[in-house]
């Protein structure tokens, strides 16, 4: 049987611990066998063994912290686009770079830079002020989203329902 640690030191480093039990270890029922000379049973000291369901814990904590790694590393990116003056398509190659390294799917790097180009419109005071704002973040940077990869209106759509959610609350 196969066991699995997982550990993360809140700093941003994960590490996985692989290891396999020896078939005297466990009967076959699949659980511990005997108690260890100290009075504790051997399932206490187990991490989540290959056949436990709580192995898909690890795996969703692990996918979570993927993920936000992720989020940071675009939004850095974005930043330094942003700031630098960078052209669309220079950010897209770095985008999609992003992307293929981490293995997570062009639904998780639209939404980031959706928000992202979001975030870089102010809210200014009346309308004609506030549309030729967004005319120009969207006039510079807009391109973006389609650049990324594969054009999905209706998700693009919501991305950016959701994101300008946060500007609504603030001036209520």
């Amino acid at each position: 049987m196969e066991s699995f640690n997982f550990t993360h030191d809140g700093a941003g480093d994960t590490s996985w611990d692989s290891t396999l039990l020896d078939a005297e270890s466990t009967s076959s029922s699949g659980s511990e066998s005997s108690d260890d000379e100290d009075g504790s049973s051997e399932s206490e000291s187990l991490p989540y063994s290959a056949t436990s369901s709580a192995t898909s814990f690890p795996l969703r904590v692990a996918g979570a912290v993927v993920e936000t790694e992720f989020k940071a590393e675009v939004a850095q990116s974005l930043e330094r686009a942003f700031s630098e003056g960078h052209s669309v398509d220079n950010a897209a190659v770095e985008l999609k770079t992003l992307r293929m390294a981490s293995n997570v799917p062009l639904s998780m790097v639209r939404e980031v830079v959706v928000s992202a180009i979001v975030d870089r419109i102010n809210i200014v005071e009346g309308p004609a002020h506030q549309k030729k704002e967004i005319a120009e973040v969207i006039g510079r940077w807009g391109a973006l989203i389609d650049r990324i990869g594969g054009i999905n209106a209706v998700e693009t759509i919501t991305y950016l329902q959701v994101s300008a959610i946060p500007s609504f609350l603030l001036e209520a």
